[in-house]
């Protein structure tokens, strides 16, 4: 298994990003692949078990410190 921190970025302007929230402190996905998708202020965990490049060009809002990630 393999973790990759995700690059914490400024909120991003209205209409210019995907951006996906949650109020549960649980991951966005959860599959069966090998790689973790970690916050990359507080390694929260927003992807558990996905294939990497699976989530990509969306940013997750980390439910448990809030900061924006970008995935690529």
């Amino acid at each position: 298994m393999t973790d990759y921190v995700l690059e914490v970025i400024p909120k991003p302007k209205e209409g210019t990003a995907t951006i996906f929230e949650q109020k549960n402190k649980e991951p966005f996905v959860s599959g069966d692949a090998e790689d973790n998708y970690l916050c990359g202020n507080c390694l929260f965990i927003l992807g558990k078990n996905v294939l990497r490049k699976q989530l990509k060009g969306i940013v997750l809002i980390c439910p448990k410190c809030g900061k924006f990630n970008a995935t690529k």
